[in-house]
């Protein structure tokens, strides 16, 4: 590598300073390109900007004629004091001067400041007396530990050594307690607004736990007890081990060369590793594998195994002995009964004495004493106690004892005390000792845009959701308090994606993990074969309930048989919505929660030997008779005379016409809507003719969504559903999920969840009125969709940037799970006009919808369509189905393509 050198450098010249830093930035670049480790670069950036700053400086101080030797001293700090400054890094200056001389520095320090900006560096700075750095230093957190590795960078260098004895007197010795304290409640509130996660998929490298902060936490704790910022004085004093300290030093390493490479490629200053950055790094690493994805989940799951040691490392060391409080002595008085001999518990810590620990070390299977007593009393394991047992985990003997399977089985049935006390397992690595596929999914990244966490996160973060059932008052509530075999159902939810860790489908690879885990912990045969269902089937539920109508009586009896018992429903009921709930912030709605609840009720009916068809007959009788209170049939002004065709052109009675109606609607309207608003519709379609549109919509504040309800005579039902979903779509409407049937007078009722992308918070009444206004017109012929399209401008949005290649589109027919409709399930990249592009293409094969479901993960969706030809039967001639088939997948490639070229 070449050496850049600052003696010929002009200071004084803007254009210089800017192109020297640029020189060095782009030999910090190719020396890590070089494969130079990272901790040496930054050394030697730090060397270089040293003397730059030395030369700037000089200039502003000859200018003033304040000689080197004067009362000042220029002092690096906090990063820039490590000698670990990354290319785009601000730089910490602290300039310490007399009382005497500070008040001549401030135009010296202006100036500098401002070349500094000129140069292209951000500069930290600030200008005080030696009294006043330490009495901001006991104020504030952040900038005492910047100055544990303060650094002399020229000035005085007598004023330099009194400072930094006055501030290990009075701010880190003043007591030690206190400041290592203060450290450690700052960088815990730093955990916490990240996740308090270290598996987090886009993870800020310096800031999340783990991460380089970590790191620098460890040396100021090191430096206030023992007088060094080095990580091995903390093995010195027995607060680490040697394998630990090595596990320090090569994350360090690690991460160090990874911010450099974040800031090289971005330009600027990057700490966050976002999924695109992560994508670039796999390929600049030469990676020949042609699964991506496969490539960037084992870089992060190096990236998250070494940051899980260093968060563990860094949380056990900082844990201070707590004096305890009057009430934990009480409570431990209380209940030290309940726990074993040699076990304490004060302020919600559980602690071993010696000799329990040397029992443990003879006996290492005596561990789960400790997390039985834990689970049981909900407390947490002390540092001392975790880090034992860590020793101890590798000396577990290779099969679990009898005894410590109920044990284990003990811990699962627990509620409140088991998410702390599975996670202290999985962190020692117990967990791994009686499940030994855990150690596959650990640290293992999903790289798509669903989850938010790697397999083991959320595998653990299913059950700290699962045990918030107990208290809930819904049907999840009802179904978590009625299993009786808890757990079962716990430890299915640990083996649900057991099976990503192996190459294939992951739940048939589960199941198989399942049944080698129920052997290996002795597990009843019968309960094997729950949890071996459990992993299989995880899926199965949400598949049906987001993907399917669930008023079919065909396929609730399909599922029924599949699952076979009411307690088998209740756990895979209450798995599902656990799993769903511990994939990322607002994955789970309240509109995914109704579908759930809804399918298991309705399979529940059928499991507990009700009539299968119980639920509809009693809602429709319950809808006939309201609907027959609530409206009355429609007279001209000027007549005595019913001006609908049903009851003029027929002569039928009225609540004949009321019975025709509801025969003829599908039963997933009748069970899905309420009573009242079929009355209210009813009562738009006696007024409806047939040459007539009426769009009504509305608001919801609580899910901030519109609903569009559509009404569209027989005259131009057969050609609405598509230019619905192309009015909303061309409108800039994000469509979550249609609803449409036909009446007995050829009427189309169809109902459209919208989210409206050109307002934040409430959509406003002359929005949703624009909306209603330019669907009528549509509809009646007075427009067209395309219009709507050139006139929104969709198509001309900046192009969408995708992290990965796009996941190619798929169409599926289903002929099978519904008895009078055929089922279609488009996979696909969403874009504008996806959900248009489709119903269009479904409308010129001479299909009608009668219901779809859209479900759309960030950038993925899955379309349902049910449809019927013009018929109303279902598309039976395969030559007929591969055409749509190809005709689909044609429309979605050049959808994708247009837009991606857009």
């Amino acid at each position: 590598m070449s050496d850049t050198s600052t003696v010929e450098l002009d200071c004084s010249n803007i254009q210089a300073r800017r192109e020297f830093l640029k020189k060095l930035r782009t030999e910090v670049a190719a020396r890590h390109a070089a494969g130079e480790a990272g901790i040496d670069i930054c050394n030697w950036y730090s060397d270089q900007l040293d003397e730059l700053l030395r030369l700037m400086m000089g200039v502003h101080l000859t200018s003033s004629g304040i000689v080197e030797g004067a009362q000042f001293s220029v002092i690096c700090v906090g990063g820039n004091g490590r000698r670990r400054p990354a290319p785009y890094s601000d730089i910490d200056l602290l300039l310490v001067a007399s009382a005497r001389m500070a008040s001549s520095f401030e135009p010296i320090l202006s100036a500098f400041v401002r070349d500094c900006w000129d140069t292209g560096f951000q500069l930290g700075h600030s200008i005080r007396t030696p009294n006043d750095v330490v009495q901001f230093a006991k104020q504030d957190v952040p900038f005492a530990t910047s100055l544990v590795d303060m650094r002399y960078l020229m000035g005085d260098r007598t004023l330099f050594d009194s400072v930094y004895e006055l501030v290990q007197k009075k701010v880190f010795r003043d007591p030690v307690d206190r400041f290592v304290d203060a450290c450690v409640a700052a960088r815990r509130e730093d955990w916490l607004a990240r996740g308090n996660s270290v598996n987090q998929l886009e993870p800020d490298i310096k800031r999340s736990p783990g991460g380089l902060r970590d790191l620098h936490l460890l040396r100021w704790v090191a430096f206030a007890q023992f007088g060094d910022s080095d990580p091995s004085t903390l093995l010195e004093h027995s607060a680490i081990r040697t394998q630990e300290l090595a596990a320090l030093s090569q994350a360090d390493e690690f991460l160090t060369s990874l911010r450099l490479d974040l800031h090289c490629r971005a330009g600027l200053k990057q700490d966050v590793l976002t999924r695109d950055l992560q994508l670039e790094i796999v390929r600049s690493r030469g990676e020949t594998n042609s699964d991506k994805r496969k490539a960037v989940e084992i870089f992060m799951q190096e990236y998250f195994l070494r940051t899980s040691q260093v968060a563990e490392i860094a949380r056990r060391v900082t844990e201070t002995e707590q004096r305890p409080t009057l009430f934990g002595r009480l409570k431990n008085v209380i209940v030290s009964a309940r726990v074993p001999d040699g076990l304490t518990i004060l302020d919600g810590v559980l602690s071993a004495s010696d000799e329990f620990a040397a029992q443990m070390k003879k006996t290492p299977d005596t561990v789960m004493d400790v997390f039985e007593a834990a689970a049981e009393q909900q407390v947490v394991l002390s540092a001392d106690l975790r880090r034992i047992i860590g020793k101890l985990a590798s000396r577990l003997p290779a099969e679990p004892s009898r005894k410590s399977c109920s044990q284990f089985r003990t811990i699962l049935r627990s509620a409140s005390g088991l998410p702390l006390t599975l996670r202290a397992m999985f962190e020692t690595n117990v967990l791994d000792w009686l499940i030994p596929a855990i150690g596959e999914i650990r640290c293992l990244m999903q790289f798509n845009h669903y989850h938010s966490f790697t397999v083991d996160e959320h595998t653990l973060k299913t059950i700290d959701e699962v045990v918030k059932f107990v208290d809930d008052d819904s049907a999840l509530g009802t179904a978590y308090n009625s299993v009786r075999h808890k757990a079962t159902l716990h430890t299915a939810l640990i083996l649900h994606d057991i099976g990503k860790g192996r190459d294939g489908d992951h739940s048939l690879i589960g199941e198989q993990i399942a049944e080698d885990v129920a052997l290996r912990l002795q597990t009843p045969e019968n309960k094997k074969r729950m949890m071996m269902f459990l992993v299989r089937y995880h899926l199965t539920m949400p598949d049906l309930a987001f993907r399917r109508d669930v008023t079919d009586q065909a396929l609730l009896v399909d599922f029924a048989r599949l699952v076979g018992a009411p307690e088998l429903l209740r756990m895979l009921y209450v798995l599902s919505a656990a799993d769903i709930k511990a994939v990322g912030p607002d994955v789970w709605t309240d509109w995914k929660g109704e579908l759930l609840a809804d399918l298991y009720n309705r399979t529940m009916l059928i499991l507990s030997g009700r009539p299968i068809n119980h639920l509809e007959r009693e809602r429709l009788q319950l809808v006939r008779e309201h609907v027959r209170s609530s409206i009355v049939p429609v007279r001209a002004p000027d007549t005595d005379s019913v001006v609908t065709d049903i009851i003029v052109e027929e002569k039928e009675a009225f609540p004949e016409w009321i019975d025709r109606q509801l025969d003829a609607l599908p039963p997933f309207y009748l069970m899905t809507e309420s009573p009242d608003r079929i009355a209210r519709d009813l009562d738009v379609i006696q007024q409806l003719g047939r040459d007539e549109v009426k769009i009504e919509g509305a608001y919801d504040p609580e899910m901030d969504t519109v609903t569009f309800r559509i009404f569209a005579g027989g005259d131009h039902e057969a050609n609405s559903f598509h230019r619905v979903a192309g009015v909303l779509s061309g409108l800039r409407m994000d469509i979550h999920s249609v609803q449409t049937c036909t009446t007995a007078g050829s009427t189309l009722i169809a109902s459209f969840l919208v989210s409206d992308n050109d307002f934040i918070g409430k959509v406003a009444e002359h929005r949703i009125k624009e909306v209603c206004d330019t669907l009528s017109d549509v509809l009646t012929g007075r427009t067209t969709v395309d219009h709507v399209f050139r006139r929104s401008g969709l198509f001309r949005l900046t192009r969408k940037v995708h992290a990965l290649a796009p996941v190619d589109p798929r169409v599926s027919v289903d002929n099978d799970c519904s008895e009078h409709y055929t089922v279609i399930d488009v996979f696909a990249q969403d874009s504008p006009g996806l959900l248009y592009t489709l119903a269009l293409t479904l409308h010129q094969h001479g299909l009608s919808v009668e219901l779809a479901r859209i479900a759309t993960n960030v950038d993925q969706v899955v379309d349902v369509f049910y449809v019927a030809d013009q018929n109303g039967c279902k598309l039976e001639s395969e030559e007929k189905i591969e055409e749509l088939k190809a005709a689909m997948m044609q429309e979605l490639w050049d959808l994708r393509r247009d837009w991606e070229s857009g």
